[in-house]
């Protein structure tokens, strides 16, 4: 048995795990990522250290969490020297291990913000990034403007002691302005389209009202391109590192697991101080517009991410791979949500193989992704999601018979909001706004078009046809079962 370290790194070699190639000794640290989670490490991490493996940068990351670690992050990833193993596994088994050494150092700035805004403001941070998930922005996106309450609002009135991110990023942003820093790339990896236009209306409109000498800086100085970033990556379970250990003889505190597919597209909107065509020889896709594919992603991937989870989790379903491989389930997405869905996509070469794509993707029984990980958050998710491109059908004419595989997608949402699936077993909601939405989904039969605002569905012609078919594809669902309403949908009832 082999502990990931430093000191190791030739033996883990012997085992079979690729290794960096470069002396990280000399690294930089002049990236400074928000947030550091298992997506991160599995994909921008790994551009960076591909980077370096190929000489192009000598420029490494420095992670900074901005709320308290639920376990003892800071100790397993100094114990490990910031190295991890990346585990990729294909659907027909196919695995590669490789050790990644672009993170040099950790920083929880829940428990020193001190020192986390020093990091953020210093001369040699290049770029700020964020995988912050779409809370973390306290952004309302129905309002275009940012939710002045909770932790926002504190650091609105204590600005030197921020507890959010836009806070943090602020506050930094006006140190390095007032210590004659040079310029910024900010850059959002999240997944929501515009992240980066949005997460620059988050900084201005907080500046605007807190730190409005900044705001002239920023707009001078401070870049924030978009991006699409894809992979998918499940929590690592102690099974994963369990099975890590005994059947490749590596201990991994750190370990991560995703799937071999990876994809970044990325705005060619940075700084001048960050090697930005070295990224796109490390197979970063950088465009002029990010939007295109931002939209086939969001609606097509995680769009039928959360239209397969609420069927499949009601159907029994527990893992993604088990709930492709029901033939029903299969058909419902591939064959009629990803075809409705997709009309509301603009046209990229490659669509139907991009589908395709996904559907192998979904079919990876080897990284071990769960329904309940998709079903999580709708409520942030699906507006994006499902609702934006069901109201651009509804406005362009489409009909229930357009659009009635998404709108059975949304009554089975309705359905798994009440609480208990067809066992009468409880459901575990996950979401921020469980609470609110049970209690409208619970009268969802009766009151269709309230549950439709309740979720925030935009403004559409013809709103009482889609609300009378909402409420038809739910009907049916509590009459027949969710098999037999997608049964009935797939032969063309």
């Amino acid at each position: 048995m082999i502990r990931v370290c430093e000191a190791n790194l030739g033996g883990l070699a012997e085992l079979g795990a690729g290794i960096p190639g470069y002396d990280r000794r000399g690294l930089k640290k002049r990236v400074v990522h928000l947030r550091l989670g298992h997506f991160h490490r599995a994909h921008q991490a790994l551009y960076v250290d591909e980077l370096l493996n190929r000489g192009l940068t000598d420029t490494g990351i420095v992670a900074v969490n901005l709320i308290p670690d639920a376990y003892p992050l800071g100790e397993i990833a100094a114990g490990q020297d910031y190295l991890y193993t990346l585990t990729a596994r294909g659907p027909g088994g196919e695995e590669d291990i490789r050790v990644v050494g672009s993170i040099l150092g950790y920083l929880n700035a829940a428990a020193r913000p001190e020192e986390g805004l020093e990091l953020l403001s210093r001369p040699e941070t290049v770029v700020i990034s964020l995988t912050i998930t779409e809370k973390g922005y306290c952004y309302d996106t129905v309002k275009g403007d940012l939710v002045w309450e909770g932790d926002l609002l504190h650091d609105a009135r204590r600005p030197e002691e921020p507890r959010t991110a836009i806070g943090f990023v602020a506050a930094a942003l006006d140190r390095r302005r007032r210590a004659g820093g040079g310029p910024l790339t900010l850059m959002s990896c999240d997944n929501f389209p515009s992240n980066g236009r949005v997460l620059a209306r988050c900084v201005l409109s907080f500046c605007r009202a807190v730190r409005p000498e900044l705001v002239p800086w920023i707009e001078e100085h401070v870049s924030f391109p978009l991006s699409m970033v894809d992979r998918i990556t499940p929590g690592t379970t102690g099974a994963f590192r369990e099975d890590l250990a005994q059947r490749r003889g590596i201990a991994d505190d750190w370990a991560v697991g995703c799937e071999d597919f990876r994809q970044w597209v990325l705005e060619a909107n940075f700084r001048e101080n960050f090697p930005l065509a070295a990224l796109g020889e490390a197979g970063v896709q950088i465009v002029g517009d990010v939007e295109p594919y931002e939209r086939m992603k969001i609606r097509l991937l995680n769009g039928s991410h959360s239209a397969l989870s609420y069927p499949a989790f009601l159907l029994g379903c527990r893992g993604v791979a088990e709930a492709v491989e029901d033939p029903l389930l299969r058909r419902f997405i591939r064959d009629f949500y990803m075809e409705q869905i997709g009309a509301a996509v603009p046209g990229i070469p490659g669509m139907e193989d991009y589908k395709d794509t996904l559907i192998r993707r979904f079919s990876n029984r080897n990284i071990a992704d769960t329904v309940l990980r998709l079903a999580s958050d709708g409520s942030k998710k699906i507006p994006n999601a499902i609702l934006a491109p069901l109201a651009e059908l509804v406005r362009a004419g489409a009909g229930p018979r357009q659009y009635g595989a998404v709108s059975t997608a949304l009554a089975c949402w309705a359905r798994f909001l009440c609480g208990k699936d067809e066992k009468g077993e409880a459901i575990p909601l996950d979401d921020p706004a469980a609470a609110e939405l049970s209690a409208a989904a619970g009268e969802a039969r009766e009151k269709p078009a309230a549950f439709l605002r309740a979720i925030r569905m935009p403004e559409a012609g013809e709103p009482e046809a889609l609300a009378k078919d909402f409420a038809f594809r739910l009907g049916r669902i509590y009459t027949l079962g969710v098999r037999g309403a997608l049964e009935e949908l797939v032969q063309g009832g």
